[in-house]
């Protein structure tokens, strides 16, 4: 068990609870981080604040956080390169048209464009962030024309985005749990893995609430007044609010003079989509113990030892370099254009890649206090392992 016993659960209650309290992300993790180091240090402030210092940069010395750190910024290039080109304009009508077309058949737009969403991020099931970031990108200004609030559509890209990633576990968290799958012991992991599906409740259970919210139309507790105080005060977002992502970027609108095509969009993001796999096979190919079998057999046991870090940054990477490709050969962008449209969509996601290092180095506090080994050594003496799944 961990030799700080209840203490190694302080940090991690203090974060959440501040956050949830305070609405001050950032301070929050800090507090939080802080008070486990001095925990460590033993009650030592000074000591504490020199290791909560070096916590935050020994976050960098792993290669895995380094990468996710770095396809987070590249994310907003590639949102405001995607959206000078015209591609989420060109989107955006393509949507608006379909709903035109519904509401002469006197349906519902604001629960069909809430589909849209929760669909677009089932489908991209390659990688939760690019999922959930995608749909932010696409759906937030129709969102915002439906007077729809930032929490609904907050809610529905997660709650869609993240069950669907374990729910088709051909990504990074399928070859993260067939890694711990073959630590286990088991020959087969990608079998076991899919074998087990139907025991994943939380997933379906979430997509089944994201459909009845959609369907139903009711809301509950703060996005029932989320919602209030959208169609009634016109605020999307609430006063107390601190959005991840800069609105320089995020209502970056389409240069000028161009046409507004939403292939400019789709193809950078279906580029991405697909290298992801592609990446996570490269990567894990040269780690197979056997080259026996199948493609098919081994690409899923490649999978199951590829680098999703790796994976990640290489795919946003070349959607990068395709779209730049894509926009200079129409004409639409110069380079030197999109080079600062990059630094600046880049800049715009400072505030994201900073809450990841915080949270890495969070994540790190844990594994040192070893907290998740008290909750289950603790967990083991009233809970049974039959109740586990449940």
């Amino acid at each position: 068990m961990s030799e700080y016993g209840f203490w190694s659960l302080v940090p991690p209650l203090v974060a959440i609870g501040l956050a949830l309290r305070t609405k001050q992300v950032f301070l929050s993790l800090t507090l939080g981080i802080w008070i486990g180091w001095v925990i460590i240090e033993g009650g030592n402030p000074l000591s504490g604040s020199f290791a909560t210092l070096n916590a935050f940069v020994a976050v960098f010395e792993d290669a895995g956080n380094t990468r996710t750190i770095i396809f987070t910024l590249l994310i907003g290039a590639l949102i405001a390169l995607i959206q000078r080109s015209g591609g989420v304009a060109g989107f955006i009508e393509s949507v608006k048209n379909i709903l035109e077309k519904q509401e002469q058949k006197n349906r519902n737009n604001r629960k069909l464009v809430q589909l849209f969403a929760s669909l677009t991020g089932i489908v991209i099931f390659v990688e939760s962030n690019i999922s959930i970031l995608t749909v932010g990108t696409l759906y937030r200004p129709i969102f915002d024309n439906l007077k729809i609030p930032r929490e609904k559509l907050a809610y529905l890209a997660d709650s869609s985005s993240a069950p669907s990633c374990i729910i088709f576990p051909f990504n990074a968290w399928g070859a993260y749990i067939m890694g711990l799958l073959v630590m286990q012991g088991f020959d087969r992991p990608f079998a076991t893995m899919m074998s087990s599906l139907p025991y994943n409740f939380y997933p379906f259970l979430a997509l089944g609430i994201v459909g009845y919210v959609i369907y139903s139309g009711k809301d509950y507790g703060p996005m029932k007044k989320a919602e209030k105080r959208a169609k009634e005060e016109g605020k999307l977002i609430a006063d107390d609010s601190t959005p991840m992502i800069s609105d320089e970027v995020s209502m970056l609108e389409a240069k000028e003079g161009i046409a507004h095509r939403s292939f400019n969009m789709i193809l950078p993001i279906v580029t991405m989509i697909v290298m992801m796999p592609v990446m996570l096979v490269y990567t894990g190919w040269g780690s197979l113990e056997s080259t026996e079998g199948g493609f098919i057999d081994l690409a899923l046991r490649a999978m199951g030892q590829g680098s999703g870090s790796t994976s990640v940054l290489t795919a946003v990477t070349t959607s990068i370099v395709v779209a730049i490709a894509l926009y200079k050969a129409q004409r639409l962008l110069g380079i030197k254009e999109m080079v600062d449209l990059s630094l600046k969509g880049m800049s715009g996601m400072v505030s994201l890649a900073i809450l990841m290092v915080f949270a890495f180095a969070l994540g790190s506090l844990c594994k040192e206090l070893k907290t998740g080994l008290y909750v289950a050594e603790v967990s083991k003496a009233w809970l049974s392992p039959n109740l586990v799944p449940a």
